[in-house]
């Protein structure tokens, strides 16, 4: 009778199935992530554009002079700042190289700014309905933020 051998180890065709469903499982996780870092970019761009709505109406209240919030979408950016003067409140750039990563804004009003007067009222006379809506995306997500004459706001995804 030939002696027994044991096999001791894995054979190539074991190793090769494992570290296939490895790598499958590792590209399914880097494209969820991938979604996720994108919704997080434009939520965190929608919550900051609301918060600056209301800087600029409390800064406006506060010293009575007007607040202009103006939008440079070409850039990827805007700047809150008081009107007729080069002070600058606020200014937020957008893209790979700031802060927040954003392939597009779009500010949805006529003349791409918004005013809030030395009361704290905003013209909305250039906006297509009651409320002034600001887009913001990144990749495939996309947040708009709604806001109404005195700077409140609603960030809903799109």
């Amino acid at each position: 009778a030939p002696a027994m051998r044991t096999r001791r180890g894995f054979t190539l065709i074991e190793i090769l199935v494992v570290l296939m469903l490895i790598g499958v499982g590792l590209t399914y996780a880097a494209l969820s992530f991938g979604g996720y870092f994108q919704r997080v970019a434009a939520q965190r761009a929608a919550e900051v554009f609301a918060r600056d709505l209301t800087t600029a109406r409390g800064f406006a209240t506060r010293s009575r002079v007007p607040v202009v919030i103006r939008f440079y979408e070409s850039a990827l950016r805007y700047e809150v700042e008081r009107q007729g003067s080069t002070t600058d409140i606020a200014v937020r750039r957008f893209g790979v190289n700031a802060d927040i990563d954003l392939t597009g804004i779009t500010l949805e009003f006529t003349g791409d700014s918004v005013v809030f007067n030395s009361r704290g009222f905003a013209d909305l006379s250039g906006a297509a309905g009651a409320l002034g809506t600001a887009t913001f995306s990144s990749g495939a997500a996309r947040y708009t933020v709604s806001f109404n004459s005195m700077g409140a706001s609603k960030i809903d995804r799109t």
